[in-house]
């Protein structure tokens, strides 16, 4: 088997969450329905609906020696009552205030005035030019499908029809049917905030517009309105062809198709208030962003096997079809998440919405799901400019940022919310849920800046985004912690994402793992950047805030703890994984001894076993949230865990996708792309790993992957993977350097290991390919 370029699908979808996706990384389409009626919702990437207060953080600050005292003496439940206090005083009423949500600006419907009954339905995608559409033939032969095309170099996204017949139909505009995903997920009817207008045909173009109605909004939103950097309407366009005889009709145009030829409808978005950044001119297309990087695990599942078929057959356990399964999904996740990413990163769901009733906001969720899910693989997979986009994002709120770290800490720098789109203020947050205290979300965007250098050089980006986060990190990190007797010093209030100690009744506590593994990563990172830019700093500081943070330590019963103060108990039985943090990046020197190495491997273990003891999705089963997968799998690969981090991609690519092509959030539950834009990083790391200066491959092979191989991954140190093959007798590496990454790089000569064995390559003349033979003595550099 060749590496993915496609799928198809046997089924029909019957919902949107369910529906093929297209988008340029600005516009996105999702397609459902049946021959009787297709439906196409179309989305743009910045309507996020201003219908949520963005009041700023409460002014907890003013009290935080109060919550850090009580925290310090051990207890929560009191830091909690004071956080709740002060911010009743700024008009919080312990209710959690959400994000804008992101929903579609309106739907196009394709309804055949005879429809016929099909004898043949599938749906079919094209990874590498985007293009997706459902076929159905009749049992006379005549074939009809509907198509969305999308451009990414132009911007642009098209509608097809095709008819070998010729079809008549009505052609409709309307914001779409209120559906919502099932599930016991907050969800509120947004479309009561909206005032849609009829549909009008005038001058070839089909033309619906969607407000903002301010009027309907509840009290507490217009005493504290939303942020007025969003759109508050959109309008919808299609154009149609006069070839088709357009005719107008109640909600929409009656045409007429010629036979035999397909015709392409342009789709048109505009969106009125507000700011809207223009994409910008795109230099690579979705071809040959898609082509940067591929993986072929020698399934033996040719593409005439369907997806349906292809996770049916993983579903009851035959090997070649869980390879092929793991094939489709890096293949689709990388598709999905290409076609969702434009000046901003994808989304909770990418950019694809068809309801007004959203099981969430679909917002940038930083605690895990942006990370773990949408620009995880970004930089590894060969598209590192990509990852601009999450940069993007992140510095239209620094402002923001400055009033979160005063406000809630007293602190200066930066504070970065749990959860942002509309705007930056950190005031989505309840006692179960304490997002506001959630400290290390511009550390963790940091190291993924970091990273992004590291692949490529570019001293540009470093300079306009790492370095002010870096700056800002580090203020806001040296103002925060405080220093006990001994001089050790502490985090509190701290937060692990969003899990509560098994001996408390609420998440606050002091010194959480995810908070000191960041912020000693950030004082490192800091430092090098600033060495790098030549910026004077005071280094000796910076290295002193990270060498005197505590200690990790082994918990009672053997895991790698989560929280470092010992007052506060493990609890395992939980979908995050934040303590491993120390295991997904660069190498912690604080985390390497052999005892916090086999403390993380017995957490990763212990959590998937909690997983598999209800294996299904729902409130009472444990198939929940994607990117934990991915957590646990990064951590598993880095520790050479080759059966976890198979049961962990294994799980993502059979329980996690559905046929068309799009993963989900819970075991075949929510629309969702967390999964999409993780499964490729975990299976990455599992082949290549790459630490400044040394690449160690096949680090994490499980034996169910004999042979295979995988082009164009992007390592830390500016090198290209061009090619890793491997089979039974050992493998085979291309290597190359990065024109002009010679600031990432610690020189010409990378260390390469694996398979029992290691060696010098020399870049500096060029690429070169070396062979790893699985017998020591046999390796060789040519």
């Amino acid at each position: 088997m060749s590496e993915r370029s496609g799928f198809w699908s046997s089924s029909a979808a019957l919902d949107w969450e369910h529906g093929l996706v297209a988008g340029t990384g600005s516009l996105g389409a999702v397609l459902s329905g049946t021959p009787a009626r297709h439906v196409v919702h179309v989305c743009h990437e910045e309507f996020f609906l201003p219908v949520n207060s963005a009041i700023p953080a409460p002014r907890i600050g003013e009290r935080i020696a109060d919550v850090r005292a009580a925290l310090l003496a051990g207890d929560a439940d009191a830091a909690a009552e004071i956080t709740s206090a002060a911010a009743a005083q700024d008009g919080f009423d312990g209710r959690l205030i959400w994000t804008d949500p992101f929903i579609p600006v309106g739907a196009i419907s394709w309804t055949p005035d005879d429809p016929t009954e099909e004898s043949t339905y599938r749906r079919v995608g094209d990874f590498t030019t985007g293009r997706v559409a459902a076929e159905w033939t009749t049992a006379d032969g005549e074939r009809s499908s509907i198509a969305l095309i999308p451009d990414r170099a132009a911007g642009t996204l098209a509608l097809e029809l095709f008819s070998t017949r010729g079809a008549a139909g009505v052609l409709s505009l309307d914001f779409g049917p209120d559906e919502r995903i099932e599930g016991d997920y907050p969800s509120t009817d947004y479309g009561v905030f909206l005032a849609p207008s009829e549909p009008v045909f005038e001058g070839r173009r089909l033309t619906v517009d969607v407000e903002v109605d301010a009027q309907a909004l509840p009290p507490f939103v217009r005493e504290h309105p939303p942020s007025p950097s969003q759109p508050t309407g959109a309008r919808l366009e299609v154009d149609v062809s006069d070839d088709l005889d357009p005719h107008p009709v109640d909600g929409g145009v009656h045409v007429r198709l010629p036979a035999g030829v397909a015709v392409r409808l342009p789709i048109h978005v505009e969106l009125s208030g507000g700011r809207v950044e223009p994409m910008p001119q795109a230099d690579a297309s979705h071809a040959s962003l898609f082509a940067a990087t591929s993986l072929d695990l020698h399934s033996g599942v040719d593409d005439a096997v369907s997806y349906d078929d292809v996770l049916l057959g993983a579903r009851t356990g035959d090997a070649d079809h869980v390879l092929a399964a793991l094939e489709l999904a890096f293949a689709s996740g990388r598709h999905t998440i290409i076609s969702s990413t434009g000046v901003l990163p994808p989304t909770l769901v990418g950019i694809w919405q068809g309801t007004r009733r959203p099981a969430w906001s679909g917002d940038w969720t930083q605690n895990g799901n942006v990370q773990h899910g949408g620009v995880a693989s970004l930089v590894a997979s060969g598209t590192p400019e990509l990852f601009t986009s999450y940069l993007r994002a992140i510095f239209r709120h620094v402002e923001d940022y400055v009033e979160n770290a005063e406000r809630v800490f007293g602190a200066e720098g930066w504070l970065l919310p749990a959860r942002f789109d509309s705007h930056g203020r950190s005031n989505h947050f309840a006692t179960a849920y304490p997002h506001l205290y959630w400290m290390v979300g511009g550390a963790w965007v940091l190291r993924l800046a970091w990273d992004q250098f590291s692949a490529t050089g570019d001293l540009g980006l470093l300079r306009e985004y790492a370095w002010p986060l870096a700056r800002n990190v580090m203020a806001f990190a040296t103002s925060v912690a405080s220093a006990d007797e001994a001089g050790t010093l502490h985090l509190a209030p701290s937060y692990s994402p969003e899990n509560t100690p098994a001996n408390r009744t609420n998440p606050l506590a002091v010194d959480a793992t995810m908070d000191v593994a960041a912020f000693r990563d950030a004082a490192r990172l800091s430092i090098r950047i600033a060495e790098l830019l030549g910026e004077d700093v005071d280094r000796t500081a910076w290295e002193s805030f990270a060498e005197r943070l505590p200690p990790y330590r082994v918990a009672d019963d053997g895991t790698f703890a989560e929280w470092l103060d010992p007052r506060f108990d493990e609890q395992l039985a939980h979908r995050h994984v934040s303590q491993l943090y120390p295991f997904w990046y660069e190498q912690d020197p604080a985390a390497e001894t052999p005892e916090l190495r086999a403390a993380a491997l017995e957490t990763i273990r212990r959590k998937l076993d909690w997983r598999d003891e209800r294996p299904w999705a729902g409130r009472d089963g444990h198939q929940e949230m994607a990117f934990g997968l991915v957590g646990l799998g990064l951590a598993a690969a880095r520790l050479g865990d080759a059966d976890s981090a198979l049961r962990c991609v294994e799980s993502l690519a059979r329980d996690f996708w559905r046929p068309n092509a799009v993963s989900t959030h819970d075991g075949d539950s929510i629309f969702n792309v967390d999964a999409s834009g993780g499964l490729p990083a975990v299976v990455i790391e599992m082949l290549i790993q790459s630490q400044p200066g040394s690449l160690t491959i096949l680090a994490a092979l499980p034996a169910s992957w004999p042979s295979g191989s995988i082009r164009g991954v992007r390592a830390r140190g500016g090198v290209v993977i061009e090619e890793l093959t491997w089979d039974a007798d050992g493998a085979t590496l291309s290597l190359a350097l990065v024109p002009g990454s010679d600031a990432a790089r610690q020189g010409d000569v990378v260390s390469v290991s694996g398979l029992g064995t290691s060696l010098s390559v020399d870049l500096s003349r060029g690429p070169r390919t070396v062979r790893l033979d699985r017998a020591p003595q046999a390796t060789t550099d040519h």
